[in-house]
């Protein structure tokens, strides 16, 4: 438990926060999980959404996709996305033994642009509000790391804020040459509150980290890349997806069992310090939202 005035927040999600959480969005805006044919029927009784692979992964074999969408908000989550997101990590968690892979990715050619400011204003701009949100998106990011898949987010246009946090969620990111990264959050008053401080200086250390927070620098594909945020770059020759499809081929085409167990034991080997720095980093944002900084950008945040 941490203390913020005199009132104490606690760091562990429970099922009841995630249930708060998903009145919060509309008809849509969602997350929802795409699996090979077979899969896609055996988890259909799942909460989550389920779909079957777009066209460009059919040809990956063991390889799930996480869709993210809410357009009119270039994909920023609402509460009942983050809800689902949190449903969608569940089901891999408990259906994903004949997976390798898993890709997260924006729909309509942006990735996500962090917290939907208009669910925030409306519903979670109290502290705790702010606690329940960081409890649930810093849960569900950190399952989603620890997951016994090899992890890939595909970022196109912008990924903002809670969103360039997500990507750090993942083990690889694979970047659109028009894709740019910006942790926004100290314009917003904040700090990172959903675990993506910690895993950003395991990335590209404690220099860049500290210089892209403060500074809150956007980011380039070719930066990105220089410094350890990036692991491949599209070029407008060959897109995206055929950058992915590249990258993942080599991991897909090995028997899932492998692949599971090279990443339960490179994933337990950094998880420890992870575990020690996510505490602080929780502490720290609820020092600040809710505070006059995050309350006057609120204020003069204009929805477009």
């Amino acid at each position: 438990m941490l203390r913020r005035g005199c009132r104490r927040l606690s760091v562990l999600c429970r099922p009841q926060d995630i249930e708060h959480l998903r009145p919060l969005g509309g008809s849509d805006d969602y997350v929802k999980l795409h699996l090979p044919g077979n899969l896609a029927t055996s988890s259909a009784h799942t909460h989550a959404c389920i779909g079957a692979l777009p066209s460009w992964a059919s040809a990956l074999p063991h390889t799930a996709v996480i869709e993210i969408r809410n357009a009119p908000a270039r994909n920023a989550l609402s509460g009942k996305m983050m809800a689902e997101l949190a449903d969608v990590v569940t089901t891999l968690e408990s259906h994903g033994n004949a997976l390798s892979a898993v890709v997260l990715r924006g729909a309509d050619g942006h990735f996500c642009a962090g917290a939907d400011i208009r669910v925030a204003k409306a519903h979670l701009s109290s502290p705790e509000g702010g606690a329940l949100m960081s409890r649930v998106m810093t849960s569900t990011l950190t399952r989603l790391r620890q997951l016994p898949l090899i992890s890939v987010a595909i970022v196109e246009g912008a990924a903002m804020g809670g969103g360039a946090e997500l990507t750090t969620s993942c083990d690889f990111r694979l970047l659109a040459h028009n894709a740019r990264l910006q942790f926004v959050h100290a314009n917003m008053g904040v700090s990172p509150g959903w675990g993506g401080a910690a895993r950003l200086v395991k990335l590209v250390g404690r220099q860049h980290a500290l210089r892209l927070l403060a500074r809150t620098e956007k980011v380039s594909p070719v930066h990105a890349l220089a410094i350890g945020l990036a692991d491949e770059v599209s070029t407008p020759e060959v897109d995206v997806e055929a950058t992915a499809h590249r990258f993942l081929e080599p991991i897909c085409s090995k028997h899932p069992h492998v692949i599971r167990g090279l990443k339960r034991v490179v994933g337990h080997a950094d998880d420890i310090v992870l575990d020690q720095m996510r505490g602080e980093e929780y502490a720290v944002f609820q020092e600040l939202w809710g505070g006059p900084a995050n309350l006057e950008a609120l204020a003069r945040h204009r929805t477009k």
